[in-house]
């Protein structure tokens, strides 16, 4: 049954009935059943129980028409069998979602424990989960609890209001122990939120109180823990501080960092975890640094301590030394996650092939030549190969992408873009890609694309783990534009557009948080530079003007990088500069181990995907260049 409690009132009789009298065919969607709607909306949480289903029932064809009902039956949540209905009826859509968190609400605050915790997935939202677990406490003995309270609570970032009945219960009952306030305390650190360190502090026992002030202190100057005086060590808790410190300061000053490791390095109270995780900061740093005391570190970091990054350096010291045998010692030595990854991989054939170990070194380049990746690119260059794109179209038959895009879902989608609410019609579709099917990503990746919303089709692909229909997730997006600025600079296509879509995933409004605009993520400075004038924003974000900047900024930099690509890659993202500083000056290395030892991560990640998504641009052109076989075996530097 539905409830209501708006009051009758005529002026609003006469605004819906005048506004809502003339009953549409199914068929015939146009601009005064959409007027209609949009009024309707403004309104149905004020109609009475007859306007309600007049109106509900009048607009049953019309596709954005449970928009009207989910509103409505906000106001009536205690109609269990109708919201129910309503949630079964439109299941994974953000229809279902509004509605099932505004009647968890309000089951919660009515403490109906057992409807609520039937209905609610744990981990879906914080609030809800602080909700979960109040119904929780109704249902089970408060111990049981407490853990999961404190999980919740003991994070570096702060909670919904919502969650403060809930932890102030758990205060209560003696829960906010000294231990959970510290390991919150580590959180926010380990978050950089140093806003919470004040409210903490409060909370920790007098004695303690100084380890918080300690701590803001040494986020602002990590030079701090170098004083011999600065920590007391009266308590255990101070080696995390100086793990701490020692991990931030071995980026600008690495021998007060080591002189300060020294000190810790036997102390009984610093904690095998502080040990190992500050010896795998200490030796990244030094090897980004290219600092011989690298590989001390490198050799007592755990296996169980060892990620991508600090595999990376840890082969990047080698290949600086040209040590091939020990390149290959440290990838067998690996966990076989990290010595089965691409890069893993490749170095070990580069060392097979550096010391006359021809069939090993074929036989995993033959491998990675299958894939479609930066290191698959060189090896197949290597092997004199052509490069593969390893494309496979999403799995969706033209039947099931033909019922897809007749669903109500799109056919939601396509009304909110002609009422002119693109975002509303974006969240269909993001909530499809989050929480449908495999199908339903699939599908919505290929609607997107063939809307244009370029970035949705490839955040889609991703989200759903699909990486090989390149078509979806290299569009040949703004393709006449590209074409048309690139011959005017003297660039390659392939390279600008492979440049746009590392960018910005051509989104033509993008902006960076440095204050990049646009496809190319043009610099307001760059802009300028290139006009001989200031240019406003708003041009940056038109992409015709973009595409010319980047074009012409692309230029510019492979006629100061010796058109070098790989060079004008790097600079496009670091500043030419900066590149500049990173040629050796005292011989030539090999340009995949130049790639290799780029000292920013960031830049190092971009010069890679840039070439590698060049590539798969240049054959999606036909112009059938393997971009990789010049770089194979390039040199770079100053030969003395």
């Amino acid at each position: 049954m539905w409830r209501f409690s708006s009051i009758f009132r005529p002026s609003l009789w006469l605004l819906t009935t005048a506004a809502l009298s003339v009953v549409f065919p199914a068929h015939a969607i146009n601009e005064g059943m959409r007027k209609r709607f949009e009024l309707a909306e403004k309104n149905i949480h004020k109609l009475t129980d007859a306007q309600a289903k007049k109106v509900l029932k009048e607009m049953a064809a019309y596709p954005l028409q449970p928009y009207l009902e989910l509103e409505w039956l906000s106001k009536s949540l205690d109609d269990t069998n109708a919201v129910v209905r309503f949630m079964q009826e439109h299941q994974g859509t953000p229809l279902e979602r509004t509605l099932r968190k505004r009647w968890l609400i309000y089951l919660a605050d009515r403490k109906q424990a057992q409807l609520f915790l039937k209905n609610y997935q744990y981990g879906s939202d914080v609030s809800l989960d602080c909700k979960a677990l109040e119904m929780r406490l109704v249902l089970e003995k408060p111990a049981a609890v407490w853990p999961a309270v404190r999980d919740l609570w003991a994070v570096g970032k702060t909670r919904p209001d919502e969650c403060d009945p809930l932890f102030d219960r758990w205060r209560k009952a003696g829960q906010r122990t000294p231990e959970a306030v510290w390991q919150r305390l580590l959180a926010a650190v380990k978050a950089d939120n140093q806003r919470m360190l004040p409210y903490l502090r409060s909370l920790l026992p007098k004695n303690q109180q100084y380890l918080a002030e300690k701590w803001v202190q040494v986020m602002d100057n990590p030079a701090l823990v170098y004083r011999k005086n600065f920590l007391s060590l009266r308590s255990p808790l101070e080696r995390d501080l100086a793990a701490y410190g020692i991990q931030k300061l071995v980026w600008k000053k690495p021998d007060q960092a080591i002189e300060v490791w020294n000190r810790f390095a036997h102390d009984p109270a610093f904690s095998n975890e502080n040990r190992a995780v500050t010896a795998r900061q200490i030796a990244i740093a030094l090897a980004s640094k290219n600092d011989p005391r690298a590989d001390k570190f490198i050799a007592i970091v755990p296996n169980q301590y060892k990620d991508t990054l600090f595999v990376q350096w840890q082969l990047a010291s080698l290949l600086r030394k040209k040590d091939w045998y020990g390149v290959i010692e440290a990838v067998k030595a690996l966990p076989e996650k990290l010595a089965k990854e691409d890069a893993s991989q490749y170095w070990l054939a580069r060392a097979y092939q550096q010391v006359n170990l021809k069939e090993s070194s074929v036989h995993i380049y033959q491998q990675l030549a299958k894939l479609r990746s930066y290191y698959g690119y060189l090896a197949a260059a290597h092997l004199g190969q052509p490069p593969s794109l390893a494309h496979k179209p999403v799995p969706v038959s033209a039947t099931d992408f033909l019922a897809f895009k007749s669903s109500a879902p799109v056919r939601r989608m396509k009304e909110w873009q002609a009422i002119k609410r693109p975002n509303a019609a974006k969240r269909e579709l993001t909530h499809l890609q989050q929480y449908g099917t495999d199908l339903q990503k699939y599908s919505a990746a290929k609607l997107a694309y063939e809307w244009g919303w370029y970035d949705n089709a490839i955040v889609a692909l991703a989200k759903a783990g699909y990486w090989d229909d390149v078509d979806l997730r290299f569009p040949m997006a703004f393709n006449k534009e590209i074409q048309t600025y690139s011959k005017k600079a003297k660039v390659d296509p392939a390279w600008a557009m492979a440049i746009a879509r590392r960018e910005s995933t051509f989104i033509p409004t993008a902006k960076s948080p440095v204050g990049a605009h646009g496809l190319m993520q043009i610099m307001p400075a760059t802009a300028k530079h290139i006009t001989g004038r200031r240019v406003p924003v708003e041009q940056l974000y038109n992409p015709v003007t973009n595409i010319n900047y980047g074009t012409y900024y692309l230029n510019y930099l492979m006629k100061n990088t010796g058109n070098n690509v790989v060079f004008a890659t790097a600079s496009y993202n670091a500043g030419f500069s900066r590149v500049k500083s990173w040629i050796p000056k005292d011989g030539s290395v090999p340009l995949d181990i130049w790639v290799e030892t780029i000292p920013f991560k960031e830049t190092r990640d971009y010069v890679k995907n840039v070439m590698m998504y060049y590539q798969i641009y240049s054959l999606k052109m036909q112009q059938n260049q393997h971009v990789f076989e010049p770089l194979a075996d390039m040199r770079v530097g100053i030969e003395g």
